[in-house]
């Protein structure tokens, strides 16, 4: 039985605002899961040890930019997760929360910079 400090009356739009919530981390976690699939896809063209009298295909700079997609996937995740509980504790205390943090922004800056660099790199390397 839950307790009524963790029931909140479904007036107005509190339960389109939960579902707000909720897609909006589930959109977080949809952009980590394409980050790792970026991730992986630049990984794979890397051969750590090649085979005897086979160039290794693949550019220099697959590794450390899925490794850099790999962070952007965690961030993404976790910047998801830090709006999530920020608007539910306002959800539960009835106060708005429709209005975006200043972390939750530079989380985002930093997940566009990265998807900037990204593009930049993959379209400036010929080995790719």
């Amino acid at each position: 039985m839950l307790s009524t400090s963790l029931v909140v009356q479904n007036t107005g739009s509190t339960a389109r605002d939960f579902c707000f919530l909720e897609r909006n981390a589930l959109s977080h976690l949809k952009l980590a899961l394409l980050f790792s699939v970026l991730s992986s896809s630049l990984i794979l063209h890397v051969r750590l040890v090649p085979d005897a009298g086979e160039n290794s295909k693949g550019s220099s700079v697959n590794l450390p930019l899925a490794s850099l997609e790999f962070a952007a996937a965690i961030l993404a995740i976790l910047g998801g997760l830090y709006e999530y509980l920020n608007g539910f504790r306002d959800l539960m205390h009835t106060r708005a929360f429709l209005a975006g943090t200043k972390s939750h922004l530079a989380i985002m800056v930093v997940i566009v910079a990265i998807i900037l660099v990204t593009c930049v790199i993959l379209l400036a390397d010929k080995d790719l």
